[in-house]
């Protein structure tokens, strides 16, 4: 009687361990299907940026939607557009409600080609591309420290 109920136990937690892998592996899978955070996304104010998801969504939500707007150009891509400086986050959820995407969106006024160039307390910032455009400039000694301070606040590529 002792050897059968013996071997009733080794087989009960051979199965128990095995179900209890199994599940610690599914969990495991489904956090890293989540994505683990990842650095904020930066945009520029009138430009837009893509997130490929790992599934296709089914709801979106933009915590301000006067920073960033996200439009959907099919089940797994999202396209984030830019609007004002600011800070937002990007949620998307699949149909069971779990979690594909979890950004910080960080929207500039500055583009992302953007040179700032300083000549004693005068600052001018120009747009480069194949040539560079003035987008604008400071003249008075407090508009660079202004300037500056705005810069200090935006996140570094």
């Amino acid at each position: 009687m002792l050897a059968a109920y013996k071997a009733w136990e080794d087989t009960f937690m051979r199965r128990l361990t095995l179900v209890l892998c199994a599940g610690l592996s599914l969990s495991v899978a489904t956090v890293a299907a989540a994505g683990s955070p990842s650095a904020p996304l930066s945009v520029s104010a009138g430009a837009a940026a893509r997130i490929v998801l790992g599934a296709p969504v089914r709801d979106i939500v933009v915590g301000d939607p006067t920073v960033a707007d996200v439009s959907l150009v099919n089940e797994r891509t999202l396209v984030v557009m830019g609007k004002k400086a600011g800070a937002t986050t990007i949620l998307a959820f699949d149909a069971h409600g779990r979690a594909l995407a979890d950004r910080d969106v960080v929207v500039s006024n500055v583009p992302t080609q953007a040179v700032v160039v300083q000549r004693g307390v005068n600052a001018a910032t120009y747009a480069c591309g194949e040539r560079c455009s003035l987008l604008g400039g400071a003249t008075a000694p407090a508009e660079p420290a202004a300037a500056t301070a705005a810069a200090a606040a935006l996140p570094t590529p």
